[in-house]
């Protein structure tokens, strides 16, 4: 009897004077504990039901258009940047997300996959030959297709390539090819 009274037990509300709750917590010294375990639980539900949701929010996809490639034979390697640190040359970042997409077209769509909000710079790089490197000439510029958002000209600057992205981000980068 006792436990069937405690099961209906309002968690939030305090008994009545002379109530059966008031009894048994009179009787039973634990059904006070209960009550306070049940409201940190209803508590704890609360706030972690409401920062699941939150951090689903904090994250999206990044879509990305790439336009202007010379051909469709090779790869199109793509980095997402959240720090300068070996930039642009995602050969030389250890924190660069890597995608590396076979090319079918002169122009290409994917996307970057649960991206945090903040501030980002992608950069493309068209490796017609495969080989997974960039291939440069003899004072070391690209001799393959390179690409950065914001399109900035000149040689990339990490700040000009910036981007925000929220809960949603669409970005086009055109491809350049330095020596054709």
């Amino acid at each position: 009897m006792v436990a069937e009274r405690n099961a209906e037990v309002n968690c939030g509300m305090a008994p009545a004077a002379g109530s059966w709750a008031n009894e048994i917590s009179n009787h039973a010294g634990g059904i006070q504990v209960s009550r306070s375990i049940a409201s940190v639980l209803t508590l704890i539900l609360a706030a972690t039901s409401g920062a699941g949701a939150s951090q689903a929010q904090d994250k999206a996809p990044l879509a990305v258009t790439v336009t202007g490639l010379h051909s469709s034979s090779g790869q199109l390697i793509a980095c997402l940047w959240k720090d300068r640190k070996g930039f642009p040359s995602c050969q030389k970042s250890p924190s660069a997300r890597r995608l590396v997409l076979p090319v079918d077209g002169t122009t290409m769509h994917f996307a970057f996959p649960d991206v945090p909000r903040g501030s980002y710079a992608v950069t493309v790089h068209h490796d017609e030959n495969g080989d997974g490197r960039m291939q440069r000439n003899f004072i070391g510029m690209p001799k393959e297709g390179v690409g950065i958002s914001n399109n900035p000209g000149g040689m990339p600057g990490f700040a000009k390539s910036l981007i925000d992205v929220g809960t949603e981000g669409r970005i086009t980068i055109r491809m350049r090819y330095l020596f054709d």
